[in-house]
C-alpha cells in the first residue's frame, strides 16, 4: 500500500511541475558550484584591473576543488534547502485542507501508511537528487581542477543526507500540526530557528542537527573525523525518528 501511495506522490510531483523545479535547481547548482569557484577569482581580478579600481591590489589564492565543494554545500544549505521546503511544505496540510486525505481514508487507506508514504517519498526523491548532484559536481570539479578528494567530499555529502532526513522529518511534523501550507511553514521555521539559536551553547552543539553543516565545511577544508560527528549523527537520527513517530500519533487522533 505504501508503494502505491508513493507512486501517487510521484505522479502528483510531475503533474504540479514541482519535479522540474527540483531537477533544475539541483542540476544548476551541481554544475554551477565548481564553475563559480573556478572563475570567481579571475572575474574579481578583471574588475580590479578596470579604471575605477586602479590602485587597489587584490591577492587571491588559486581556487581548488575544496572551493568548489564549499560552494556546493553552501548552495545545498541555503537556496536548495529553501526550494525543498517550499516544494514539500504543503504535502500533508494541503491534502488535509482540501479533504483529499479523507477520501483516501474512506477507501480503507490507513492513516499511518498515508503519512509514511509522504515521508518516505520525500526522503527517497531528495536522496536521489542529492547523490546525483554530488556525482555531477564531483565530475565537473575534477574536470576543472584536475583533483578531488572523493573520501572527504562523499563523507560530507553523507552528513548532508542525515541533515536532510531531519529537515523532512520536521516538515512532516509541521504539516501534521498545520491546517494549511502557510501554517506548516510557520511551525517549521519556528522550530528551525530555535535549533539555530541553540548553537550559541557550545556544550549542546554536538547534539544539534544544525551543527552538521559546520562539520560538512570542516571535512572539506581539513579532514574527516567521524568520531567528532557520531553524537551529531545519532542525535539527528533520533530527533528524526521522534518527529515522525509523534506525527503518526497526532495524525491518528486528528479529526479530518
Amino acid at each position: 500500500m505504501i508503494l502505491k501511495l508513493m507512486k501517487k506522490e510521484w505522479k502528483e510531483l510531475i503533474k504540479t511541475g514541482k519535479l522540474y523545479a527540483l531537477l533544475f535547481v539541483f542540476l544548476f547548482f551541481s554544475i554551477g558550484s565548481p564553475v563559480v569557484a573556478k572563475f570567481t577569482p579571475d572575474i574579481i581580478k578583471s574588475l580590479a584591473s578596470s579604471s575605477e579600481m586602479q590602485g587597489f591590489i587584490i591577492q587571491l589564492p588559486p581556487p581548488t576543488w575544496k572551493d568548489a565543494f564549499l560552494q556546493f554545500f553552501k548552495n545545498l544549505n541555503q537556496i536548495i534547502f529553501i526550494v525543498v521546503v517550499i516544494v514539500f511544505m504543503g504535502s500533508i496540510s494541503e491534502e488535509k485542507n482540501k479533504g483529499t486525505v479523507s477520501i483516501l481514508l474512506s477507501l480503507g487507506v490507513e492513516r499511518k501508511k498515508w503519512l509514511l508514504s509522504k515521508f518516505f517519498f520525500q526522503v527517497f526523491s531528495t536522496f536521489i537528487l542529492i547523490i546525483s548532484s554530488y556525482l555531477i559536481c564531483a565530475y565537473y570539479t575534477y574536470f576543472l581542477f584536475k583533483e578531488i578528494s572523493i573520501y572527504n567530499s562523499l563523507s560530507a555529502t553523507l552528513l548532508y543526507l542525515v541533515y536532510n532526513l531531519f529537515i523532512l522529518s520536521l516538515l512532516t511534523f509541521s504539516g501534521t500540526l498545520a491546517k494549511n501550507p502557510l501554517q506548516t511553514a510557520g511551525i517549521f521555521f519556528v522550530v528551525f530557528i530555535i535549533f539555530n539559536l541553540l548553537l550559541i551553547f557550545p556544550n549542546l552543539s554536538s547534539y544539534n542537527p544544525m551543527n552538521l553543516s559546520s562539520l560538512e565545511n570542516l571535512w572539506i577544508s581539513k579532514e574527516v573525523l567521524w568520531g567528532d560527528a557520531f553524537k551529531n549523527i545519532f542525535s539527528t537520527l533520533f530527533y528524526s525518528f521522534v518527529l515522525v513517530l509523534v506525527s503518526i500519533i497526532l495524525f491518528e487522533k486528528q479529526e479530518l
